[in-house]
């Protein structure tokens, strides 16, 4: 057998590279799987160490080299080291032989093979599959791996890149429970991420930040508490300019942990059982699903503050943050101004005292004593005088009269909707926030009486009475409708509810 043939290498080979090739065609013929190939390789491996140890010895004296001299057989201790088995193969029976990675430590220890060791189990690491990771984690633990302490023989290249793969992987750990709302488990994993002893170099503690700001970029929910408790664990500050990345990404996340905390403040302020505070009230109005009842009765409790307050959080939410409902699973009631007073007071006063003092001015008219009260009251412009201010002296009675209703009509609110939802057109009573029969309907029936009372020759009593009444629901109706065709008075157009917008911050 020519063992150079089998080993595949010229005659001349050093022994460096006998056995260099020795360990890649052990790989294809181990001992385990075909016992006659790697019997004749083991031969040739064996004759060909001695045939380059006789030619480096004496390589003039003569002697064929396919005869190898008994003397170097027997006499050179350093072929026969030569001839062992090689250290890879030898480790992997040490690993075959014990039971546990502990005990084959132990074993390479006895035996001056624990860099053998080390070196293989490292470079089994390289696929990082389940078997490879368990590994890892046990050097890591027992021997150092990829830590500033780890032996000076293995390879620090490779030992980076395990790191870093690594630390993808744990970070990606992170992001599943982070996903799964497993918040105070990432805030513990990244806690003992920083602590181990891999982590400690400065450029992997920067990978460690700059994975976990993208799994807070990437990750849609997380609170505002778990990025408080991120910045104090990495000491990310703003105001000393410790940032893990760039402004405008560190803007970006604290607009993202605003966001969720004024998400959380509403969903609190939702399942409240009533609103008692001035933000409350406006949430309730904008965001909650409710009754024409209940939302009349939340709006007779409101002020300019409260409204303020809703003007402030409807811009907050369509604005700043467009997005929140849609992630909440709220919508926002595009209508709620329909709800802000209708400040129709003036122009009510106005019309009712037209119609109370044309009926006064044309009952004096027709009065059959006419001529005589002529010239005892001054003529017509004396006549036009006493009705006038008579006319002007009884309206305002009744607005004092109308306002003081108003506010006990509000008891009567349960009463009164749905009332109004039976006798009042759509447009008018407008879903609660436009005129309603109790409130608004009594007093301009009183005023019926009033007029008609005053107006005793012109038709009959009932008739004015009615043609009055008309004209004021008329009136009531057209001027409540938000399709009326006369200017709205509300505090809203006239700038009594001009926006705060410092106010935003308490969102």
């Amino acid at each position: 057998m020519n063992p150079w043939t089998l080993l595949g290498l010229d005659a001349d080979a050093d022994t460096r590279s006998i056995k260099r090739r020795y360990a890649q065609l052990l790989k294809q013929h181990r001992p385990d799987e075909d016992a006659d190939a790697f019997q004749r390789l083991r031969e040739a491996y064996e004759q060909a160490l001695a045939r380059a140890a006789a030619q480096d010895r004496s390589p003039e004296d003569g002697t064929d080299q396919w005869q190898v001299p008994a003397s170097v057989v027997q006499d050179e201790p350093a072929v026969v080291a030569a001839t062992e088995e090689p250290p890879h193969a030898r480790i992997e029976q040490l690993l075959q032989a014990s039971a546990s990675l502990d005990a084959a430590l132990q074993q390479a220890r006895e035996q001056s093979l624990e860099t053998d060791l080390q070196r293989y189990l490292l470079a089994r690491c390289a696929t990082l599959d389940e078997e490879s990771l368990n590994i890892l984690r046990w050097g890591m633990q027992h021997l150092q791996w990829l830590s500033p302490w780890q032996a000076d023989y293995l390879p620090r290249s490779h030992s980076d890149a395990l790191a870093a793969r690594l630390l993808a992987l744990e970070l990606e750990t992170l992001q599943h429970r982070l996903q799964a709302g497993e918040e105070r488990a990432v805030v513990e994993a990244a806690t003992a991420l920083l602590a181990s002893d891999w982590l400690q170099s400065f450029d992997r503690r920067q990978q460690l930040q700059d994975g976990m700001v993208w799994m807070l970029e990437i990750t849609e929910h997380w609170s505002g508490g778990l990025f408080e408790r991120l910045c104090r664990l990495f000491g990310w500050n703003e105001d000393t300019g410790e940032l893990p990345c760039s402004v405008e990404r560190w803007n970006w996340l604290c607009w993202r942990c605003e966001r969720h905390a004024v998400g959380q403040r509403l969903l609190q302020q939702l399942e409240l059982d009533w609103p008692l505070r001035t933000e409350e009230r406006a949430a309730w109005l904008l965001l909650k699903s409710m009754s024409e009842c209940d939302a009349r009765q939340l709006v007779d409790r409101f002020d300019s503050e409260d409204w303020q307050a809703c003007q402030g959080l409807d811009e907050l939410l369509t604005e700043r943050y467009p997005e929140l409902m849609e992630l909440l699973g709220l919508q926002i009631d595009d209508d709620w101004r329909r709800w802000q007073p209708r400040q129709w007071t003036v122009p009510a006063t106005v019309y009712a005292w037209l119609m109370l003092f044309t009926a006064m001015f044309t009952t004096s008219l027709q009065d059959a004593q006419m001529s005589v009260y002529l010239e005892r009251s001054g003529g017509y412009l004396g006549l036009g005088l006493k009705d006038l201010l008579i006319s002007v002296g009884v309206v305002a009675w009744m607005v004092m009269l109308a306002r003081g209703w108003s506010r006990l009509a509000r008891y009567l609110t349960r009463l009164d909707v749905p009332l109004s939802r039976l006798l009042l057109p759509a447009a008018w009573r407008d879903r609660g926030a436009g005129m309603l029969v109790l409130r608004h309907g009594l007093p301009a029936a009183l005023f019926a009486m009033i007029v008609a009372a005053f107006a005793p020759n012109l038709v009959s009593g009932w008739a004015a009475f009615g043609i009055a009444l008309a004209l004021e629901v008329l009136f009531l109706g057209l001027v409540g409708s938000r399709r009326s065709p006369w200017p709205r008075w509300s505090m809203w157009r006239t700038g009594a509810f001009k926006v705060d917008y410092s106010k935003k911050a308490e969102w």
